[in-house]
């Protein structure tokens, strides 16, 4: 095994090998360094003084572990008096492996799972596993941003939330934090103001702790609520009115509308033409469910405007409408629109939505369902910044 064979096959440089040896199944290869390096008070003429051997666990040769066998001095500076014990280029911080296996892991790491790769080069799952976190650690330090999203998951059960924001345009997740507070996003929302000039606008939830941060913040980035939780709050309100009128029946009434609550809080054309029947059938004898539940079909018209003066048009002569039913529910609906009036226009002027963050969060529960849970939640947050190079069936 040559000198030129350990740099070409394994990227090593700066040794001379010197035997091979095999023992039990195992290539071992043995070398020694060559040339003391310059001192970093520039003397050339710097000596070895001292020696001692290190391992190292390189790429397996045949399906054999193999592993490099070096030979380093202590190199030592007449002018200057330092001694020091020298980091030859293939070495990488503590790690008892080449820098080629430490690259080897991580390419593995990519369509198969930590246990398996440690399994399979037999090394410890632990060391696999710090390998993995500091290449994450270093991926995608900068990317400029122009559309990112926010929004929040469940990560335990008790209502122990962690909210991700997400790049629109790369479906990567920039940043998760614990919590959903005001005080837990503030910082990055702060962070945005200062790295990412770029950013045009934020699509996210009607939430009380997103909306005033990116206000403070971000006062010059467009914010942009999401077509889902608008369809939510009117859900919301076709429930309430659907139990209030419920309360006032009478026996045989109520009970027609008992078991009913999906037929009013799905959409009318993903219902089955069964359903559709049941539905019409219990619109025509209760006036004030027809009239909340013709509203709320007619609202999704407001996404297909083709421009900011469109919708408002079509937003104003909505509440009108709203408002002469007379409903409670409804009105609610109508105040809470008009208070962000002007994150639903601003829809039309980018057309993005958190359907890309929703999609996030169901590989966010794959991921945790094939890990059986995350006890490191450092690590759990840098697998979540390469959740979208991961595939659905290694990830855990």
């Amino acid at each position: 095994m040559s000198t030129s064979l350990l740099y070409h096959a394994y990227g090593i440089s700066g040794i001379q090998h010197q035997s091979t040896t095999f023992k039990s199944g195992t290539i071992i290869m043995h070398a020694q360094m060559v040339d003391p390096p310059q001192c970093r008070c520039g003397c050339i003429h710097t000596i070895f003084k001292g020696q001692k051997k290190r391992t190292f666990k390189m790429i397996p040769f045949g399906g054999k572990p193999c592993f490099l066998d070096v030979l380093l001095h202590r190199v030592a500076c007449p002018r200057c008096g330092r001694k020091w014990w020298p980091k030859l280029s293939f070495m990488k911080g503590k790690f008892r492996m080449v820098r080629s296996m430490i690259a080897h892991v991580v390419d593995l790491l990519h369509f198969s799972t930590l246990l398996d790769v440690s399994r399979f080069l037999k090394i410890s799952w632990n060391v696999i596993k710090r390998i993995h976190k500091e290449k994450l650690a270093t991926l995608y330090k900068t990317i400029p941003l122009e559309y990112i999203t926010v929004d929040e998951f469940s990560i335990r059960k008790g209502h122990e939330y962690m909210t991700v924001f997400t790049d629109l345009q790369t479906g990567r997740i920039i940043h998760a934090v614990e919590g959903r507070t005001i005080e837990v996003v503030a910082p990055f929302f702060k962070r945005l103001a200062k790295y990412a000039p770029k950013l045009k606008a934020i699509a996210m939830d009607m939430s009380k702790s997103y909306y005033p941060a990116a206000q403070e913040f971000l006062p010059h980035v467009d914010v942009v609520f999401d077509h889902f939780h608008v369809t939510a709050l009117l859900n919301k309100a076709i429930d309430e009115v659907r139990k209030d009128q419920q309360k006032n029946l009478n026996e045989t009434d109520a009970k027609l509308l008992k078991g009913s609550r999906f037929l009013f809080l799905t959409n009318y054309d993903n219902l089955s033409l069964e359903n559709q029947t049941r539905l019409e059938a219990l619109l025509a004898v209760n006036k004030p469910l027809f009239v909340a539940h013709s509203l709320k079909e007619q609202f999704q018209l407001f996404w297909e405007k083709g421009s900011v003066e469109e919708a408002e048009h079509f937003l104003v002569h909505w509440g009108i409408d709203a408002l002469a039913t007379g409903l409670k529910p409804l009105k609610k609906v109508i105040k809470t629109l008009h208070q962000y009036k002007t994150g639903l226009l601003n829809y039309f002027k980018h057309r993005i939505s958190n359907a890309g963050a929703e999609g996030i969060n169901n590989k966010i529960k794959t991921m945790k369902r094939q890990a059986y849970g995350f006890r490191d939640m450092e690590y759990f947050k840098l697998r979540l910044y390469h959740l979208h190079e991961s595939r659905y069936a290694f990830v855990g």
